[in-house]
C-alpha cells in the first residue's frame, strides 16, 4: 500500500469525519503501525497500547473540526499519548521483561548467535535504560523524533511546543543521551 499524498491524505480526512466508513478505514491502515509503536513505548504493552490507539481513532471520528487541524498524526500520537499516560496513572501497568534468565551452569554450552542475540540485549536495555532516564520534556521529543521518525512540525504539534523549543530538547536530550551511553559502555 502506497502511503497517500498530504492533499490525499486531507480528502480522505474529510470524507472519514463526514461519516464514510471507508475513508475511516483508509485514516487507520495509513496510521496505525506508528500509533501502535508510539502506544508501545508510551504504555509499555500491547493491551492497552492497542485500547490507546483505537481510543485515539474513534476520537477523530467524533471530531469534524480536525479537517483543519495542521497534523492529524500529530493529534493523534498526542491522544495515544494522553490515554497511555491516563491508563499508567491509574496504575495498571505492570512492568514486563522479556527474554529468559541464563543460567549458568548452560553459559558455556550457548552458541555465538545467542551471545550475539545477548549482547544485542543487553545493549538495547542500556539504550532503553538511558533514554528511560532522560527527563519527560527531552524524552517525549527524542522518541518521537528519532524513533518515530515523525517530522519537526509534527513533533511540534503533538507535544504544543515551538520548533525552536523542540530543537533545543532534542539537542539536549541526545548530549544526554551520548553521554549516558559513553559511560555505560
Amino acid at each position: 500500500m502506497t502511503t497517500p499524498s498530504a492533499v490525499e491524505r486531507q480528502q480522505i480526512l474529510v470524507s472519514a469525519l463526514a461519516g464514510d466508513d471507508d475513508a475511516l478505514g483508509v485514516l487507520v491502515r495509513t496510521y496505525h503501525a506508528q500509533l501502535l509503536r508510539v502506544g508501545l513505548r508510551a504504555c509499555r504493552n500491547q493491551f492497552d497500547a492497542d485500547d490507546a490507539v483505537q481510543e485515539a481513532f474513534i476520537r477523530l471520528a467524533r471530531r469534524p473540526e480536525l479537517t483543519h487541524h495542521t497534523s492529524v498524526l500529530g493529534w493523534l500520537v498526542t491522544v495515544v499519548r494522553r490515554a497511555c499516560l491516563r491508563l499508567l496513572r491509574r496504575g495498571s501497568l505492570a512492568t514486563r521483561y522479556f527474554g529468559e534468565a541464563v543460567d549458568a551452569d548452560s553459559a558455556e554450552e550457548t552458541r555465538p548467535l545467542e551471545d550475539e542475540l545477548l549482547e544485542r540485549y543487553r545493549i538495547s536495555e542500556l539504550v532503553r535504560g538511558a533514554i528511560a532516564k532522560l527527563p519527560e520534556a527531552q524524552r517525549a521529543v527524542l522518541i518521537l523524533r528519532d524513533i518515530e521518525g515523525l517530522s519537526g512540525p509534527e513533533v511540534c504539534a503533538s507535544l504544543a511546543i515551538s520548533e525552536a523549543s523542540m530543537k533545543s530538547r532534542l539537542h539536549r536530550a541526545r548530549a544526554e543521551l551520548r553521554e549516558r551511553l559513553q559511560l555505560a559502555l
